[in-house]
């Protein structure tokens, strides 16, 4: 199969291009960023458009802010038979975009949002939300992507799902970064951080690792990320309210209510904790 790859030197367009290349397919990409793959199926293109001419599959993995823009410049290119994938973090605001652009052309749009980034090692881990409406989206996708865990989810179920998924952990773990920082520095924690301190701290790092374009957008963009983020302050107050009183009953029967609601899944946490702490000492 031809795929074309644009944004190709991205994180999520490099781990797709070398993908799609470990699996036979032909890949032509476009970047405006330097390319560099050694693999003979690759070809370099000199703009999008020149890219996408002759694939029967476009993955646009440019940044979310402008990937309208550039489907609106591939359009052009695109006709039936063509499969053009999106893999925003967000989908409510731009499938209403590109829904109507991409059906004057008779392509097919597969909405789909990778749940993993691109350090992940092997594709038997790839878990993937197809999020477009009716059967043949999906079984696209599990023709193009055999390996993959895949989960149909409808687009407003999507977003609010990811209200939670990304936005609410992404707020938890700036929060918590900003806070210690208040009260120490990177140093002074890790010479003293716990395993349950120090993977927690690796959560929060890795978040303030990311680009901060992307991170608002999937903050600002989701209908439903400041309803969570007050559900989680208000979570927070009733915990600080605890501390406050010296509320021991209290405080004990709000932890034994959530611990007995997460016993199943809880089962191993520990030793998941205690596996990533030593896994970051050993590096």
């Amino acid at each position: 199969m031809r795929v074309a790859v644009l944004g190709a030197s991205g994180g999520m367009g490099r781990f797709f291009t070398e993908y799609f290349l470990s699996h036979g397919h032909e890949v032509t990409g476009f970047d405006t960023r330097k390319l560099n793959f050694s693999d003979s199926g690759f070809t370099s293109a000199d703009s999008n458009a020149k890219a996408v001419e002759g694939a029967q599959v476009v993955l646009v993995a440019v940044p979310i802010a402008i990937t309208v823009k550039t489907v609106r410049e591939i359009a052009p290119q695109l006709h039936k038979g063509v499969h053009l994938i999106e893999i925003s973090s967000i989908k409510g605001k731009i499938l209403g975009e590109l829904r109507p652009i991409v059906r004057k052309t008779g392509a097919s749009l597969v909405s789909l949002h990778p749940l993993f980034g691109p350090s992940l090692s092997a594709s038997t881990g790839m878990k993937i939300c197809v999020v477009e409406r009716g059967k043949a989206a999906l079984n696209f996708a599990e023709e193009l992507f055999p390996d993959a865990t895949l989960i149909p989810i409808g687009e407003r179920e999507h977003d609010r799902a990811m209200g939670i998924i990304l936005s609410m952990t992404h707020l938890l773990n700036i929060a918590y970064a900003a806070t210690v920082a208040k009260y120490m520095t990177p140093e002074e924690f890790r010479a003293l951080e716990s395993p349950t301190s120090a993977v927690q701290m690796s959560l929060a790092e890795g978040v303030l690792n990311q680009d901060p374009s992307l991170y608002s957008y999937i903050q600002l963009e989701n209908d439903y990320s400041a309803k969570f983020a007050g559900d989680l302050v208000d979570q927070l107050e009733r915990l600080k309210t605890f501390l406050k009183r010296k509320d021991k009953k209290g405080f004990e029967a709000y932890f034994a209510r959530l611990s007995a609601e997460y016993a199943q899944d809880s089962k191993t946490a520990l030793e998941n904790i205690y596996e990533a702490f030593e896994a970051k000492q050993s590096r």
